[in-house]
């Protein structure tokens, strides 16, 4: 059942008003093939963030620390039968994303805080023996689930990739990642994030594009943005 993916590749994000996101969307499908899962229309994403005891991802990010990670479970559509466990850590704009591919069953017990499932998973998996030290030392259990609608291009050369992230909403409330219904609190309903991830160089056509919309690079964090309640209360 287990499967080990790892990528490390340049990361660049853009936070764009929701009417130019439409007109770079329009843009790309004239230049891009879509991602298999979203010809007909967005496919939606969704993560359970984990996170220390004294939350040190949380504050890290805040604080601009250059090297930084996240842990995260995250499925697709809804659909049970492919759940990963990440870590991604970032130095700038550059990122290594590790993915375990855990089976549902797991991905229940760790979204309960039940990190020895992991255990069943060293002997195959470096990730495994990773996540599992990080989550023990600093005692991480799960803090923040957030969902969004994700429309994805790919481009061969340089494994590079562009999502455009749309409807970003949060939960700290329920940390079911299998919920059929979960009440959501909107991140984000008039901006939409645009990720452009690529190994060696951005293509000129593609950098021209952005140049076309007056793009400007910036941070964004998905997962401190849905920490609302956590950040009013404690800061």
């Amino acid at each position: 059942m287990e499967k080990e993916l790892n990528s490390l590749r340049k990361e660049i994000k853009y936070v764009i008003p929701l009417g130019k996101a439409l007109a770079v969307r329009d843009r790309l499908d004239k230049l891009l093939p879509r991602d298999s899962h979203c010809v007909n229309g967005p496919y939606s994403v969704r993560s359970l963030y984990f996170d220390s005891v004294n939350h040190i991802d949380f504050a890290e990010k805040l604080a601009g620390v250059v090297d930084r990670k996240k842990v995260r479970l995250r499925i697709y559509d809804g659909d049970a039968s492919l759940c990963k466990l990440e870590i991604k850590q970032k130095t700038d704009d550059r990122q290594q994303k590790l993915s375990l591919i855990v089976s549902e069953a797991d991905a229940r017990e760790l979204s309960r805080g039940n990190i020895r499932v992991l255990q069943k998973y060293f002997d195959s998996s470096e990730t495994a023996l990773k996540a599992y030290g990080i989550m023990a030392q600093g005692q991480y259990r799960p803090v923040v689930q957030i969902e969004y609608d994700r429309l994805a291009y790919r481009y061969p050369m340089y494994d590079t990739r562009i999502t455009l992230d749309m409807n970003v909403r949060s939960s700290e409330s329920n940390m079911d990642l299998f919920a059929p219904d979960v009440r959501y609190t909107p991140v984000m309903r008039e901006n939409v994030v645009l990720e452009v991830k690529y190994s060696g160089k951005l293509m000129g056509f593609l950098s021209a594009v952005f140049a076309q919309f007056h793009l400007t690079q910036g941070t964004y964090s998905k997962y401190c943005a849905g920490r609302l309640a956590y950040y009013d209360f404690n800061y």
